[in-house]
Order: C-alpha cells, then sequence, then structure tokens
C-alpha cells in the first residue's frame, strides 16, 4: 500500500473518515472556488478516449508540474525504468545529469526528502540488467527532453502550444516508464522498446493525439488561471520571482510510501487532474493534505499552508496549514489534543507494516515569540 492506498480503502482512511467531521466544510469551500470561476465546465479530449487515458495524462502532467517549478530530473520515471528491468541504478544517476540538480540538494546527494535525488533508487531493483539493450535509447530520450526544455520551457515558465505539445510527449512516455512494470506498457511502447535500430523518435510516435492534446490544454489552463501567478509570485507582499525554479517536486514526506506533488514557499500542493469531483474523492485529496503535514513530523518540508489544484477547471484553494486541521477536526483546536498524535500512532503501524521507516517522534515548532 501507499498513503493515497490506506485513504482510499485502508485503516487510515477509515480514521479519517470517522474522526475529520468538517471535511464537508472544506469541500463547499472548494465548491465555492469553483462557483466563483464560472463555475467552468472540466476540459476533456474530444472524442471518445481509452480508460487508461485518465490516469496516464494525470501522471504526465505531474511530470511537467516538476519540470515547471524544479526543472530537475523526472525521478519517478528513471525509478520506474529500473523497477521494469530496462536500465540499472548506475543508468538512472547518469541519465539524471542531463538536469540540473534537485532544488536544496548536491548533484546527486543522497536525500530521502527530494524525489529528483539519488536516495530515490533505494527502491530500485539491483539486479543487473541483461546487456542494458535499452540503456542508450532511453538515456537518449531523457537527454533530449532536458535540452528541448532548456531551450522551449526552462524551469519557471511554459511554453507555446507548440513546444508544449513536445514536452507532453516527453511526459506521457516518463508516465508509462513510471508504472515500473512492462506488462503495464501499452504494445506500441514495449514494441518500440524491442529490436535493434531503436530511437527516441520511435518512443514518440506512441504518444497518442488525443494525451498530446490533452497536456496541452492543461497547460494552457495552469497559465491563463491564477494559480501559477501565485505560485510565482513569491512570499505575499514580495517581488514576482524572474523565470527560474520556485519550488520542489513530488517532495517526499515518507520515503517509498507517501509523497506530495508541489511545495512552493512553504505550501504543500496537490494537484488533481480528475474530471468528476465527487464528495468521496474531494475528501480524500484534503485528508491526504493533513495527512502529509503531520506525517512530516520532523519539519522538513516547513509546510505552513496547504492547497488544492484543480487542473482540468484551473481552479485552486488554499488554507492556512493550522486552520485547515482545525476546521478538519471539527475546531476547537482538537489538532493539539490528541488526533494528530493518534492518527500517526496508527500511520506508523501502517507503514512499517508496509515495509517503510515510519516517521521519528514529532519535534515540536520552536516558538516565534
Amino acid at each position: 500500500m501507499s498513503l493515497t492506498t490506506q485513504l482510499h480503502r485502508g485503516d487510515l482512511g477509515r480514521w479519517c473518515d470517522a474522526n475529520l467531521p468538517g471535511t464537508a466544510v472544506l469541500i463547499r469551500d472548494v465548491r465555492r472556488g469553483l462557483a466563483a470561476a464560472g463555475n467552468p465546465a472540466p476540459h476533456v479530449p474530444g472524442g471518445r478516449v481509452p480508460e487508461e487515458h485518465w490516469g496516464t495524462v494525470a501522471a504526465a502532467f505531474r511530470h511537467r508540474l516538476g519540470f515547471l517549478v524544479e526543472g530537475s530530473a523526472p525521478a519517478a520515471a528513471l525509478l520506474g525504468a529500473v523497477r521494469a528491468g530496462l536500465a540499472g541504478r548506475e543508468w538512472a544517476v547518469r541519465t539524471q545529469r542531463a538536469f540540473p540538480a534537485s532544488a536544496g540538494t548536491a548533484d546527486n546527494q543522497w536525500s530521502p526528502f527530494r524525489a529528483g535525488s539519488r536516495g530515490w533508487l533505494d527502491a530500485a531493483r539491483s539486479d543487473p540488467v541483461p546487456a542494458a539493450t535499452h540503456e542508450p535509447v532511453l538515456e537518449e530520450f531523457v537527454r533530449r527532453t532536458g535540452q528541448y526544455l532548456r531551450e522551449h520551457a526552462p524551469a519557471g515558465t511554459l511554453g507555446v502550444p507548440g513546444a508544449e505539445a513536445g514536452i507532453a510527449r516527453s511526459c506521457w512516455v516518463f508516465a508509462v516508464w513510471e508504472t515500473g512494470s512492462r506488462d503495464r506498457f501499452p504494445a506500441d511502447v514495449a514494441a518500440a522498446l524491442e529490436g535493434p535500430g531503436r530511437a527516441p523518435e520511435d518512443l514518440r510516435r506512441c504518444v497518442p493525439d488525443a494525451a498530446i492534446a490533452d497536456l496541452v490544454g492543461l497547460a494552457r489552463l495552469l497559465h491563463t488561471g491564477t494559480a501559477l501567478r501565485d505560485w510565482r509570485g513569491g512570499m505575499p507582499g514580495g517581488p514576482a520571482r524572474e523565470p527560474g525554479p520556485f519550488g520542489t517536486a513530488r517532495p517526499v514526506i515518507v520515503p517509498h510510501w507517501a509523497e506530495a506533488d508541489l511545495l512552493v514557499d512553504g505550501a504543500l500542493i496537490e494537484a488533481k487532474a480528475a474530471v468528476r469531483l465527487d464528495d468521496a474523492a474531494l475528501a480524500r485529496w484534503l485528508w491526504e493534505l493533513l495527512a502529509c503535514t503531520w506525517l512530516d513530523t520532523q519539519d522538513r518540508h516547513g509546510i505552513r499552508s496547504v492547497g488544492l489544484y484543480l487542473a482540468r477547471h484551473g481552479v485552486a484553494s488554499n488554507w492556512d496549514a493550522a486552520a485547515f486541521a482545525d476546521t478538519l477536526l471539527g475546531g476547537a483546536g482538537l489538532a493539539d489534543r490528541g488526533a494528530r498524535e493518534e492518527f500517526l500512532r496508527l500511520a506508523r503501524r501502517a507503514i512499517a507494516a508496509e515495509g517503510a521507516q515510519p516517521p521519528a517522534e514529532r519535534t515540536p515548532r520552536a516558538r516565534t515569540s
């Protein structure tokens, strides 16, 4: 399992359902935000698409956000390629150098709390890759993606629609690698990796037109909405940033068990590309934000606010982290009256049972006055 799975059908989800009566209040907050934005119809591709389109595009959009806010290597994709037996660990270490180092770390420095760091490879298989026949093509694919991003959409920027279409192709392929299993690869991707004479273009040709159009549309919504402006604007009242990295992509909360999408100036942000915004899904996303905040027991990420970005609507909701927890718990300061410790006790048992390292005991924040 993982945090996401636990919240969907595990003990942690049942705990949240029983102990977070303010969930409905925050769901109403989200829906008010949608209404204030004109209750826009969600961006969806034209025509019918296969069922796997939605999950792959959602994963691809997370990669696009990572390139936007941090610009570092697509670590989850590199890890997936190693897990799938397409390449070895040293290939992943070497290949990530096509991108800048992750925020806050030196090149290839081990840090389990940065998804773009070498620490992520702890979860990779260590078996040797026979003949490493896929490595040259995969490495060239990643290298060209890095070069394309530097030329057309460096960190902190979105490209013109034509450039975003090119980036979408790479992000979709990275999303396929991220599954970590060749059995889950689309047939044409698997075929593009077999036989002699394969090239990066063979992989890029596998990307469906509907996926490209969908990802370009999601980028356009992000560009025209207020979320990106707020993320790039720096601290409230401060000057807007120049183009460049402005956050951390996929910060690791519990290594190999829980991660978030973005961290910008102490704001933990989950970006969701779902079409249907039913209350059950919204509740789980809100619980995920709370869980990540609580599981950061050593305050490694300095989380001070949380946010939910609904990518298909271009709408963002944001809350102060302490007020968010208090509202979910029904008010009256219950977050500091045992609820968090009860949640953490349950979470530690689940994390240990699932083979990951539970977070250390909570370190109280230093007083500011």
